[in-house]
């Protein structure tokens, strides 16, 4: 690719499958998830098999199938025309939007951790650790994916990875040293009790904290041998997104009463229960700075991906093309300017507000977005194989046509029963949400985000 420098051009196996994981684990869900106790397991059963695992296996036909640039806005293209994939690439760009602030407030509390906890409830600190992360991402990243591939890795690792399974150690010796656990650890507690609608939408959350395996798509052109690379990094970054979710989730749950679960706090309140117990408060500040680390590279490698395939609808003209900018190191500098400048003034307007409700009504309205793009995907997946069947595809969907339907039929199915779901205000112990508000609320912005991009279109 031009203005691509040639050491830039591949990644290792080991690199795209961290940045998979990377893009899809951050500790901003594990508190939401906890919150659902022993449950969880059965929840992320069901979504895997439904959701996630779908999400996957398209990712690998489609990215292996069309690894040029562009990602998601080519397969749609390639499928169902440019209108439609101005719309996907829209989504996941705008989802994307509403979705950093809620990570950076994760941000901002394990800043806090660091040095005082109680900084997180003052919104001068709160806007500050914001904009500074996001900034940061975002000029690290001007530098191109091989160097930013390498950071985002060892961020996974370091501030990710570490304090997640430092968690799950010290839930196993919080429960072997017969400290009770804060939810009931019955085997018939698996099993979850939904008797209402509210209850079940409460549990829609999951999809934002399972998504994202395509992100990386646009880089896909950069690995060395596409056919292989790309199905191991899914598989491996798949296995490792179920593991330290479930279990990361699970340690929240057990150590930090439901009540006292703070959306944003969750995770550092583990650590902070625990080495109060030890009497090692010392070490809170340690494993805040190792959770601020990995935050960081969970928004790196998010800050370039749905820009990367901006900058290629650029070329098409479906936006200026003073978009189409690029850094020496090849990332799309203009566009990743535009994004900071955008979320650097929603963070702004975001500090006024619970911090519980606002995470929670965001979390819906970028998960709702998402799943219209993931709709379109899972339906540009099934075109092309009639449509262009000669393409080479060195991974297919397992079972032939059949295998193709079930996998992209139930994905689709998904998509649109979670978008509709996601209208109907939840029952959560953490979140105390205005019913009479709520519909509208997302409604309108579901409806105004959607019709946008068809309004853009005409004009450009």
């Amino acid at each position: 690719m031009a203005g691509i420098p040639e050491k830039q051009k591949t990644i290792s196996l080991f690199v795209l499958a961290m940045m998979n994981t990377a893009v899809v684990v951050g500790l901003e869900g594990l508190p939401e998830v906890g919150s659902f106790g022993l449950s969880l397991i059965f929840y992320y059963a069901i979504f895997t098999l439904v959701y996630f695992l779908p999400v996957g296996l398209v990712a690998a036909e489609l990215g292996v199938g069309w690894p040029g640039e562009g990602g998601v806005y080519r397969w749609v293209k390639e499928a169902l025309g440019e209108r439609m994939a101005f719309l996907a690439i829209w989504c996941q760009w705008l989802q994307i939007l509403v979705w950093y602030p809620t990570v950076l407030a994760v941000c901002a509390v394990s800043a806090a951790y660091m040095f005082d906890p109680t900084f997180s409830e003052k919104a001068w600190f709160v806007l500050f650790v914001s904009l500074a992360v996001f900034w940061f991402a975002t000029i690290i990243n001007f530098k191109g994916i091989h160097e930013s591939g390498w950071i985002t890795s060892m961020l996974l690792i370091v501030g990710t990875l570490i304090p997640v399974l430092a968690a799950i150690g010290l839930a196993i010796w919080w429960l072997s040293s017969g400290r009770p656990s804060s939810i009931p650890l019955r085997a018939s507690d698996i099993i979850p009790d939904i008797s209402s609608v509210g209850q079940f939408v409460g549990v829609l959350a999951i999809f934002s904290f399972l998504s994202g395996l395509e992100v990386n798509s646009v880089h896909f052109r950069n690995t060395k041998n596409p056919q292989k690379d790309i199905p191991r990094s899914l598989l491996i970054s798949g296995v490792l997104v179920l593991l330290v979710s479930i279990l990361g989730a699970l340690s929240v749950s057990v150590l930090v009463p439901v009540e006292t679960i703070n959306l944003a706090a969750g995770t550092l309140q583990v650590f902070d229960r625990v080495f109060h117990e030890l009497n090692v408060v010392w070490l809170i500040p340690v494993i805040a700075g190792c959770a601020l680390l990995g935050m960081v590279g969970h928004i790196m490698i998010w800050v370039v991906g749905p820009t990367e395939s901006l900058r290629v609808a650029a070329k098409d003209g479906l936006i200026p093309k003073v978009f189409q900018r690029e850094t020496k190191g090849g990332a799309p500098r203009n566009v990743m300017l535009l994004q900071a400048v955008v979320v650097s003034v929603i963070c702004l307007m975001g500090m006024l507000v619970d911090l519980n409700d606002v995470f929670y009504v965001l979390t819906i309205i970028s998960a709702q977005i998402y799943l219209v793009m993931y709709a379109l995907m899972f339906v540009s997946v099934i075109v092309l194989r009639f449509t262009k069947p000669k393409i080479e595809r060195s991974f297919k969907i397992p079972g032939g046509i059949v295998g193709l339907w079930v996998v992209a039929g139930t994905g689709l199915l998904t998509s649109i029963l979670g978008i509709c779901f996601m209208f109907v205000p939840p029952e959560m112990k953490d979140v105390t949400i205005n019913a009479t508000w709520f519909t509208p609320i997302i409604l309108l912005a579901f409806a105004g985000i959607i019709t946008i991009p068809f309004v853009l279109y005409k004009k450009l």
